[in-house]
């Protein structure tokens, strides 16, 4: 059973991050106005008290973290494919992801955001009945339940998920 405050900044977490993942789906657009409301609220939560035990230092390390890792592979891909490769509003998803999560949660995040963006992908090929791999798939849905996913694992104390490890 989680606490009330534990329970209140996973609403605020899960609200956020299935509503940015609806509007991608839907439109290929993550929302600045949500990423705002995300970050806002990842800040507040580590500056009142993570529940996850995630300093304000460290969700501001991973924020800087998360967003550079994102930016360099959205830059790297982009020039190896020749066009635009990843939207900016996935750096800034996963950047405010580092707020709520610091940067160690970052492999947690980009190991389901990719897979479960194959699958989505996958499942979306065989309803249609064609492959999609050609075609854009929005990334952020599979990042929002990767993040949403490490925050619940941080909540539950998963013993081989490390978020803040002692030094």
């Amino acid at each position: 059973m989680l606490d009330p405050w534990s329970l209140g900044c996973l609403t605020v977490l899960a609200v956020c991050l299935i509503w940015l993942a609806v509007v991608d789906l839907r439109t290929g657009y993550l929302p600045d106005a949500l990423q705002i409301a995300l970050a806002v609220s990842g800040l507040a939560v580590v500056f009142i008290g993570s529940p996850i035990g995630i300093s304000w230092q460290a969700a501001l390390i991973g924020a800087l973290v998360n967003g550079g890792v994102f930016w360099g592979l959205r830059w790297a891909v982009s020039r190896l494919k020749g066009r635009e490769a990843m939207g900016f509003g996935d750096v800034k998803l996963v950047a405010a992801g580092g707020l709520w999560l610091g940067p160690w949660a970052l492999p947690y995040i980009m190991a389901a955001g990719g897979v479960l963006t194959l699958a989505g992908a996958g499942i979306a090929g065989l309803i249609k009945g064609k492959p999609v791999w050609q075609g854009e798939m929005p990334l952020g849905p599979g990042l929002a339940a990767g993040i949403l996913g490490t925050f619940i694992g941080g909540l539950a104390q998963l013993s081989w998920l490390i978020l803040m490890p002692a030094y």
